[in-house]
């Protein structure tokens, strides 16, 4: 019993093919040809996808839109965000309105209230001194383009001194 060489290579292209068009869910599908029956599970699944993982990709909209969030609140004319396990780090510019120490820690706590109330899984912590800003802008720019967290690690801990979570 031999299958003629342009029924294997119909049979090889229609199971590649059947995974990729079927439906999430389905059952089963049965391939008959005259000799055999052929059983190939269909799948619904995308490969870029990591299920119950934190994606990258997905890692840095979410920083995107930390950012997004910051600059929402009045006084704050730029906003980045570099995202390091628990610990959002947010480094904010503020408007020419704001003077005095005093409204510049507001500005900070509101940014901090607002992130947190918008996505509380994270520790948020809020900077805006200018060189802590660049370093955030500088190590998201480094992972937007394939760099690993790992080689920043002296880079965050030196976040971790200078950018120190709230005391309860």
């Amino acid at each position: 019993m031999s299958i003629k060489p342009s029924r294997a290579i119909m049979l090889s292209l229609l199971l590649l093919i059947l995974p990729a068009c079927g439906k999430q869910g389905a059952a089963p599908n049965e391939m008959k040809s005259d000799h055999h029956t052929t059983r190939v599970q269909v799948r619904d699944t995308n490969p870029a996808i990591v299920s119950g993982h934190h994606n990258v990709q997905n890692l840095q909209m979410e920083a995107d839109n930390l950012a997004n969030i910051a600059v929402k609140v009045p006084n704050v004319s730029r906003a980045t965000v570099v995202i390091n396990g628990a610990i959002a780090y947010v480094g904010i510019t503020t408007t020419d309105r704001v003077h005095s120490k005093k409204q510049v820690a507001n500005v900070r706590e509101e940014v901090r209230k607002h992130v947190q109330a918008k996505i509380p899984r994270y520790q948020v912590r809020v900077s805006n001194d200018p060189r802590i800003f660049k370093r955030i802008q500088d190590i998201g720019d480094g992972l937007r383009s394939g760099t690993p967290i790992n080689n920043y690690r002296i880079h965050i801990n030196d976040l971790n001194d200078r950018m120190p979570g709230i005391r309860k």
